[in-house]
């Protein structure tokens, strides 16, 4: 982005300091998990060459695990402004037109964020109703669901406190 932006870093991580709070202890716990999916990757690791086992399930685990924690990740990624930009187009762009793509990018984000929350919260429900566990630790599907439900949900509504704050910076601005 461009170095004389509209808003500043404080503004753009959010008006709602509720949600701003929720989106990083969320990231903290998808920290959490992924360290302890570490641990015990190296625990499955060590075990098979040591004692020719390995932990249980170790791929279920991980593979849910992983979901899990990238959907924890997302509502502080967008708070943040951490997603990939091609900064290539914007460069030479005028702090106007910057928020002008921010407004876009937000309303964009935002119907991408409420049409996964929906999509998520309708195949967790089916998960559920069909019994969808995994093969080895019977473990339900529908967990993984629910959390990527949630966490699309806050992103929907970090989106939207995004693009609040972006449209206060264009009647300023």
């Amino acid at each position: 982005m461009s170095d004389t932006p509209i808003l500043s870093q404080s503004e753009y991580l959010g008006a709602n300091p509720v949600l701003t709070w929720v989106s990083r202890y969320l990231a903290i716990l998808g920290g959490l998990i992924m360290m302890a999916l570490a641990i015990m990757v190296v625990a499955s690791i060590l075990g098979r060459l040591f004692f020719q086992t390995s932990v249980t399930g170790d791929y279920e685990l991980v593979e849910m695990g992983l979901g899990i924690s990238i959907f924890c990740f997302l509502p502080y990624c967008h708070l943040k402004k951490g997603h990939v930009v091609v900064d290539i187009f914007t460069a030479s762009a005028s702090p106007r037109t910057l928020l002008w793509l921010a407004i876009l990018s937000d309303c964009l984000m935002c119907f991408v964020a409420a049409v996964l929350t929906w999509r998520l919260a309708l195949g967790g429900l089916d998960a559920y109703d069909y019994f969808d566990y995994t093969m080895i630790l019977q473990l339900p599907n529908w967990i993984v669901y629910a959390v990527g439900c949630g966490s699309f949900g806050l992103l929907t509504l970090n989106c939207l406190d995004s693009l609040l704050t972006s449209l206060k910076g264009l009647k300023h601005g």
